[in-house]
Parts: structure tokens; sequence; C-alpha cells
């Protein structure tokens, strides 16, 4: 299936109505990922998808964490259910992307994530690529959730019958992310759609990172957050939080998907299949390094350039259907983190697919995208 670009849709109201109105707003395309998602898990584990989803929810324990710290998004994933008219405990596991990668001991980590904090005129800006397996291609969505909370409206990247892969609220706050399946795991911890969605809720940078220092994380993984003047990287495991300072001098951090600074690691990431992973990782990390690491004013237009960028023939930032791999850009995102935030997002691996530009005075209308 070829990338033709995000489903765009806007909702709002209380947790469980924008869940019911997302899941019915996009019924059909929740409903098709559900049944590839299906069976991508009766052929990877070889076992029936329901046997595998109930295993999986038995032995992991993760909504007293999500009641806990995010209990207006367990209501939004039950809305989804009931709207998109699929079994609840089927949308609730849907939501554990990073969480079924370690539980089925692989995973796909291959997502590229900077932020620049604001210099010379030019807002804060903070990005990635969103790099996931090949069969996820075409559920690209993009909400606009007006009311998120109280005076604050957010656009989320996602996909179809997903609370959050990544996004930018109107107050100016952006969220990036990447996997870290070396450090340690939570079978009790909130899983990272439930942390990402939440941060990208928070009315300020400083909020946002009391919420990543609080929690109990449930899946290793780096959160690159900006607001209009400042930019901070955390890379968050189940027992250690650690900042990654980046280039402190210029306000410039830079990750893809190996630690940097945080050591709590899991003891079994010796296995070969990680000596791959690190070269992939560490290539792209040098690619994004080349980019940022100068002292020359870095725009938007470089940004995009950046994610576009594929330096390398086998590990490139931009990692194309065509390149042979079970994995594909998803989605490219670039955040202006001004007064007027705007979202640029590209639908695919940006080398492919252009970015669309999205503010939230005009929403949708900014570039004549219809809401479905």
């Amino acid at each position: 299936m070829s990338t033709a670009g995000f489903a765009f849709f806007e909702i709002a109201g209380v947790p469980r109505q924008r869940g019911r109105a997302y899941g019915e707003g996009l019924r059909g395309l929740i409903g098709e990922r559900d049944r590839r998602w299906r069976h991508e898990i009766e052929t990877n584990a070889k076992t029936p998808a329901n046997a595998f989803i109930e295993e999986f929810l038995q032995q992991t324990d993760f909504l007293p964490a999500i009641d806990r710290w995010t209990p207006d998004l367990h209501e939004e994933v039950r809305g989804i259910a009931e709207g998109s008219g699929l079994p609840y405990p089927a949308i609730l596991a849907a939501q554990f992307m990073d969480e079924e990668w370690w539980f089925q001991r692989q995973g796909h980590a291959h997502c590229s994530s900077f932020g620049v904090a604001a210099a010379a005129g030019r807002p804060t800006l903070i990005g990635q690529t969103m790099d996931l397996p090949t069969w996820m291609d075409g559920f690209q969505t993009l909400l606009l959730i007006r009311g998120a909370r109280p005076g604050l409206d957010a656009y989320v990247v996602t996909a179809a019958g997903m609370i959050a892969l990544m996004g930018v609220n109107s107050r100016g706050l952006g969220v990036s992310v990447n996997t870290l399946l070396q450090l340690n795991q939570a079978a009790d911890g909130l899983p990272v759609a439930f942390v990402t969605r939440h941060l990208i809720q928070t009315a300020g940078l400083d909020e946002a990172v009391r919420f990543l220092q609080g929690v109990r994380h449930a899946s290793g993984q780096n959160y690159v957050i900006g607001d209009p003047v400042r930019v901070r990287d955390f890379e968050c495991g189940v027992d250690q939080v650690v900042e990654h300072g980046g280039d402190r001098a210029r306000g410039r951090v830079w990750h893809t998907n190996h630690p940097l600074v945080n050591g709590n690691l899991r003891p079994d990431r010796h296995e070969p299949w990680w000596e791959q992973k690190a070269m992939d990782s560490g290539t792209r990390l040098a690619a994004l390094e080349r980019r940022l690491a100068g002292s020359a004013p870095f725009s938007v237009e470089q940004a995009k350039s950046m994610l576009a960028s594929r330096d390398h023939g086998e590990f490139p930032v931009s990692q194309e259907v065509a390149d042979g791999e079970d994995g594909i850009t998803f989605a490219g995102m670039v955040a202006e983190l001004g007064p007027d935030p705007r979202l640029s997002v590209a639908p695919g691996a940006p080398s492919r697919h252009p970015f669309a530009i999205f503010d939230f005075r005009n929403g949708f209308a900014a570039t004549g995208c219809a809401a479905e």
C-alpha cells in the first residue's frame, strides 16, 4: 500500500465524546488498521490475534498507571472503541505499540528527532521522522483536537485509532519521540502513547518536564519537548529519567534510537539483532549532527531538508518504501513554536512527500484540506 496522504479529522468535547467521534468518523480506516494489525500478529506471533491480545493484556498491567496519570485518555480510548464498533480490548491494546514491540522481543526503532531553541527572531523548532513498520503505511492521521484542555487546542499526528504519536499545541509546546528499546521496561508503567498525548496537552514546558519525571514509564523512550523559547531532551526508562543536554551553548538537541546518557539498560541488549540497530541509529545520529552542530542559523527549510536527507544508502534519515526494509518513514513533522504555532507535516518520507502547513487559527482550511 502506498501512502496517499493524511486522514484529517477534527474532534472536540469531553474525552468519551471526542473518542466516540474519532471512532465513528474514521471507522473504515480504523477497522482496516485493526484487520492488518491482526494479520501481522498472526504472521509474527504464530497465534490467533484474539489469543495474543488477551495474553498481552493479561501479562501486562498498564491500566492502573493509565487511570492514575491519564484517566481522561482512558475515557477517550473507550470512546474510540464505541465509535469504531471494534472490541474495547483490541482498541486498548492497539495503543500499546512500543510495549507490544518489547513484549514480542522485536521492534522497529528508526526515528530521528531534533529541537532548536528560539534565536535571532526565529521561534523554537522541533520535529522528527516517525518511522514505523511498513504495514502501517496508509493509516496516517492528523487530528485537530479543540479544547484538548481548557483554552488549549492540539494537533496530533497519529495512526488511525491511536491517541498519539507526536504533535504540537496552541500554546506553542511541541513533542517528538524516539524509541529506546535498550532501556528497561515495566509491565505496570505508563505506555508511550499516553505519555506523549498527555505531554502534547500540557500548557508549558516546566509542567511537561515534571510529568515526565513523575511517572513510571512502561517503555524506554526519548522525548524532545520545546516551547516558544527553549528545548529540552529526556531519555526515559522505567527507573531513570535523564536529561540529554545536546549542544547547550546553541540550544540544539538531536537524537535517534540509542541511549546517550541513560544507563538503565535491559540485560539482553547484547543479542545479535542489536548490532544492526546500533549501526542504523548511529549513522542517522551523525547525519543530524552534521547539520545541527554548526554555529550558522538554522531555518525551517533546513529542518525539513534534514528530515528529507538520505546521506547513507542503507541507513537514511528519510526511509522510503523502496529501501527494502520492513519499515518506512510514516510521517515527518516540523513544528514552529512561536506565538502563533505552525505545524508542517509530510504523509510519509519527506524525501518523497512535501510538507503541508497548518496553524490553529485556520485549522485544516489553511491548506484547503477537508476534515472528514
